[in-house]
């Protein structure tokens, strides 16, 4: 009877969620067998009691039921849902084209259906295996957001899986001000990343689903794009399965530019698809040019500059399709970047935040495997930039000062009005554009905007220190030479009659 009840339990898994038991409980011999007999070796030969296993499946079916609030994310942050029609018994809305009906939420005699071309609702919620698709979640992110409903009395999503959906609710409350934000958790981003992500590019399920609640190809992706953010990148995720994974913007470099992400795992440790099937380059050019580049208009088409593969590894011989690439595409360069190179990238910058856009720039164009001793090359260049801007600053502020205190100063002061400090400043600004600084003029005042690049922080403190330092360097050479009456003692010696 145990059998059969552990045989019951088990066809509720998938293939792979099976093998991941044997691989946890050390039972052999499930190689080649098909998902009815793999059920029934297990159930035979496994030494987990029923309400274990039961325990087991549960886990895995909660963590399916998270992945699909996760999958249903990027439909709510895109502002892809839309209520079309609400009221006490019907809900029906549009998730990215697909249209969903919910009946009686809330409520004992609930219904829900899905666009018939959901392939998720058609094969895994008709046919009893799990109680909503990736679409459901999306729509009562929509109904938390706009406040239309009580998160508590929502069908199917409680405990955990509710936990997920309010976080996603709360983080576009967060992107559009309507809720205060905290900080990014860049410890615990960056501490995941050194963790697991190398393991996740491996293909490791039991880690994505365990910690994660996803599938290693949606985790991989999704640290991805944690990575990216942590290198101070704008990035935008692609609602639809198919086409690119992430888009990458360099908004802080002069011009803007975009590379599209593919984000890709391997079992074995190396991704070699490309070197095997070169046809895959014609896929990559639609990611790039079809579903990017020609979705844009004037300026913005311009910046589409850079195709990126990220993977756990690449063999070197793969470098040769950089070229073909460019060829294909008109000039859109190609590059690869390992799993270990990102995590060592991110880890150091992180520590010492000193690379810009415009010097990441050189990783997207590289066209090769990017290595840990490339990095390095980044940041030599990166110190040398700013030593080099450091440099010219002080220089301008010291030709500046000169000028007006060859003018203005006397034994105690150097003398100067809000104009020549505004125009003083104002040098000192032009010479950090476009590293710290972006300027313009309003079109309609012609009123000066000045921008300060904040996620630049380091590399203003050290500049600040840099003019910091000539400023009182300056000041302390006109103390020892300075000696020109002041207007006091000019005065003084006039009512004196001392002249």
């Amino acid at each position: 009877m145990s059998i059969k009840k552990k045989i019951t339990l088990l066809k509720k898994l998938t293939k792979n969620e099976m093998i991941e038991i044997c691989k946890n409980h050390g039972i052999k011999g499930y190689s080649g067998l098909n998902q009815a007999k793999l059920a029934e070796h297990i159930a035979k030969n496994c030494d987990l009691s029923v309400e274990e296993l039961e325990n087991i499946v549960n886990s895995f079916y909660q963590h399916k039921l998270i992945a699909k609030v996760n999958d249903a994310r990027d439909h709510f942050l895109l502002k892809k849902v839309k209520i079309e029609h609400f009221d006490d018994d019907v809900v029906i809305a549009d998730v990215s084209g697909y249209r969903v009906k919910i009946s009686n939420l809330g409520r004992d005699d609930f219904s829900y259906s899905c666009d018939e071309k959901c392939a998720d609702y058609t094969y895994q919620v008709k046919k009893g295996r799990y109680p909503f698709c990736k679409h459901y979640p999306a729509v009562l992110a929509e109904l938390i957001y706009q406040g239309l409903v009580d998160p508590s009395k929502l069908n199917y999503v409680t405990g955990k899986v509710l936990d997920s959906l309010l976080a996603i609710v709360e983080e576009r409350r967060k992107e559009e001000g309507v809720l205060k934000p905290v900080g990014r958790d860049i410890e615990n981003t960056l501490n995941n990343l050194i963790q697991d992500y190398i393991e996740i590019s491996k293909q490791n399920a039991g880690l994505s689903r365990k910690k994660y609640n996803g599938p290693p190809e949606r985790i991989f992706e999704v640290l991805t794009e944690q990575a990216f953010q942590l290198l101070e990148f704008d990035t935008i995720t692609r609602a639809k399965e198919a086409g690119w994974d992430l888009l990458v913007i360099g908004t802080h470099a002069t011009p803007p530019y975009i590379a599209a992400i593919e984000c890709k795992t391997a079992a074995s440790g190396i991704y070699d698809y490309i070197t095997k099937n070169p046809d895959y380059l014609i896929k990559l050019k639609s990611y790039c040019i079809d579903l990017v580049k020609e979705k844009l208009l004037g300026v913005y088409k311009d910046y589409v500059r850079y195709m990126l593969v990220v993977g756990p590894d690449f063999p070197r011989e793969i470098e040769r399709y950089s070229m073909q690439f460019r060829h294909m595409t008109g000039g859109i360069k190609l590059s690869f970047l390992p799993a270990p190179t990102l995590v060592y990238l991110v880890k150091r910058y992180r520590e010492n935040p000193i690379l810009t856009h415009g010097l990441l720039e050189m990783l997207f164009s590289s066209e090769k495997v990017v290595r840990e001793e490339d990095v390095d090359r980044f940041f030599e260049e990166a110190e040398r930039r700013i030593e080099s801007l450091i440099e010219i600053a002080r220089q301008r502020l010291r030709d500046k000062f000169r000028e007006f205190a060859s003018r203005t100063a006397d034994a105690c002061f150097v003398k100067m009005d809000e104009i020549l400090l505004q125009s003083l400043i104002y040098d000192i600004l032009n010479i950090l554009q476009p590293d710290l600084v972006k300027m313009g003029k309003k079109s309609t005042t012609g009123v000066t905007t000045i921008h300060l690049k904040h996620d630049y922080f380091k590399i203003w403190e050290k500049v600040l220190d840099g003019l910091i330092e000539e400023f009182v360097k300056l000041l302390e050479e006109e103390s020892e030479v300075q000696q020109k009456r002041t207007d006091l003692k000019e005065e003084l010696i006039k009512f004196l009659e001392l002249r």
